[in-house]
């Protein structure tokens, strides 16, 4: 099954997020949309979800979805506004089994934690960066649900 680019329509408030859209990679699932990758800006969707939504018919942007079966994974956005070097701590993300996508253009990462990761071991990754710099959005958090 190919993934085809799917556009949604983000809120700005505040000069926050600095597009208007984002395109998210998606597969289509029996009529509806599977997430294969994790979004820098659209919230309440992670890797592997599936979301019924219904593209505008003008520019065929999605402005409202809804999600039909969860997937389990969690999304972490990184901000890394002091331009901190972030080589190890990508590096460790993806030992323990995270993806990561960078938005260089933002300085933003978008982490996608799988079911089951050890947060024992990601907690103190995290830690360490945030007293360096690093600051953190969870708008998906499904661990420990």
């Amino acid at each position: 099954m190919s993934a085809k680019k799917v556009m949604f329509a983000l809120d700005i408030e505040n000069g926050w997020p600095p597009v208007s859209a984002e395109g998210a990679w998606c597969e289509r699932v029996n009529g509806n949309y599977k997430l294969v990758n994790a979004p820098f800006f659209v919230p309440d969707l992670a890797y592997g979800d599936i979301f019924s939504a219904t593209p505008d018919e003008v520019n065929e942007h999605i402005f409202e979805f809804k999600v039909v079966k969860k997937s389990g994974h969690s999304v972490i956005w990184v901000m890394n506004n002091d331009g901190i070097d972030t080589t190890f701590f990508i590096d460790m993300l993806k030992r323990l089994g995270c993806k990561v996508e960078t938005l260089n253009q933002f300085s933003l990462m978008s982490v996608d934690v799988p079911p089951g990761l050890d947060l024992d071991a990601l907690d103190p990754l995290l830690d360490l960066h945030a007293e360096q710099g690093l600051e953190y959005a969870f708008p998906v958090w499904r661990h420990g649900d």
